[in-house]
């Protein structure tokens, strides 16, 4: 006889604070007005870094992070998050930068036994900067409770991660080739450029328009100069 296995259960606000007065779920530093219905809104944190910058971004420092037209970046969020090994979670970006043109670009799912701050990558699909201002939500994460816990927890190098590590540091600053930010740019110095020379050439057109008179008078003095100088021989 089979016995069907429930399916992982989302939690809903009341369920997200009672686990975590458990000690199933740790979120720090916790605040109940970002919890949603069934979500947790994380806040942007300390530490970014875009393809365009190729350095890292003090954000609280800043301000905010500029990612514009084509940019890739990541982020380290404000909260650091700690799962039970009978919990595992989903993440992805808030809908207000998602209908904004912000995708996230990275894995979407917190495994079993994850603890760490989430380092997201997002990219700018759309022709106008975006600005991320320091501890803004950014992303909304929901918690599934698991049928029974996990065998083997999450024990991935991004364990413990709270920080901007170097090979993201490394990806964004030595990267070979052009970002599609510098791509867009390109692209977009080459379609003024195009068009300055469209203007050129018209006015050019139009200037000769005023003296295609001149042509036909010059043609002439010039055939009578001519005459006269074989008549003189």
């Amino acid at each position: 006889m089979f016995v069907l296995e429930s399916e992982p259960m989302i939690l809903t606000d009341r369920q997200i604070t009672e686990a975590r007065a458990r000690g199933d779920i740790t979120i720090e530093p916790f605040d109940e007005k970002q919890i949603q219905p069934a979500s947790y809104d994380l806040r942007a944190g300390d530490q970014g870094i875009t393809t365009s910058s190729k350095k890292k971004v003090d954000i609280k420092a800043e301000g905010y992070l500029l990612v514009h037209p084509g940019d890739f970046a990541v982020v380290v969020a404000h909260e650091e998050i700690r799962l039970g090994t009978q919990y595992t979670a989903r993440f992805g970006i808030r809908s207000k930068y998602a209908r904004r043109g912000l995708v996230a670009t990275t894995g979407l799912q917190i495994d079993p036994g994850y603890h760490g701050r989430l380092i997201v990558g997002i990219t700018n699909l759309t022709p106008k900067a975006i600005t991320l201002p320091h501890l803004d939500d950014f992303l909304s994460v929901e918690f599934h409770h698991l049928s029974e816990p996990a065998q083997h927890p999450y024990s991935g190098p991004y364990q413990g991660r709270v920080d901007l590590g170097p090979e993201e540091i490394e990806f964004i600053t030595e990267s070979e080739g052009m970002a599609l930010s510098e791509v867009l740019n390109t692209l977009r110095s080459l379609s003024a450029n195009v068009g300055a020379l469209t203007v050129d050439v018209t006015a050019l057109t139009t200037e000769m328009k005023h003296y295609k008179w001149v042509i036909p008078v010059l043609l002439v003095i010039g055939m009578a100069v001519i005459g006269t100088i074989v008549a003189i021989k």
